[in-house]
């Protein structure tokens, strides 16, 4: 099976009808909250490779922030003028009456964050308001430094099914 941007090309995945293509908010927004939950327990001294292959190493905290911008950028005007988020619907890039009106489609295509699906999706798309209010609120010293904080995100982590049994308690060792 091939990497596909968009939609499915398969009959495997139900054609259009099931495939999501690769990019979700609340799949990122979850990356986004275990990178966190995991970046109070190793802090600063556990670096990745982000973007892979660019050399550039971060901290977890730094690569959820990552994250966060790159979802973001899916709304913002680029050096052209041009939200990603409308690929090529010229009445969304140019005309005065509907240029601003940002839309929160379903999922977006991976290699341009073109909007695909459907375009009301308010509910889990509008994560990324949240997004960008927490990361401007926020940043990785002040996370670390802030006990009430910490306690309550890695309550939250060990509360979430999928990571609370891999999130070692905090102080235990490793």
């Amino acid at each position: 099976m091939n990497y596909l941007p968009a939609e499915s090309d398969s009959s495997m995945f139900g054609g259009n009808s099931n495939w999501r293509g690769p990019v979700w908010m609340p799949v990122n927004a979850l990356l986004i909250r275990a990178l966190l939950g995991f970046y109070l327990y190793y802090g600063d001294n556990f670096r990745i490779e982000c973007p892979t292959g660019s050399g550039n190493q971060m901290n977890l905290f730094e690569v959820a922030r990552e994250i966060a911008n790159r979802l973001t950028r899916i709304f913002l005007r680029d050096e052209h003028g041009r939200r990603p988020v409308y690929g090529g619907t010229g009445k969304f890039q140019k005309d005065p009456h509907w240029k601003d009106c940002i839309l929160f489609y379903e999922y977006f295509h991976g290699d341009n964050g073109a909007g695909l699906g459907a375009s009301h999706q308010t509910g889990w798309t509008g994560l990324v308001a949240k997004l960008m209010e927490m990361f401007g609120r926020l940043d990785a010293e002040r996370l670390l430094a802030c006990p009430k904080i910490t306690d309550e995100l890695h309550a939250r982590v060990a509360r979430f099914p999928a990571l609370g049994d891999s999130v070692p308690s905090r102080g235990t060792e490793v």
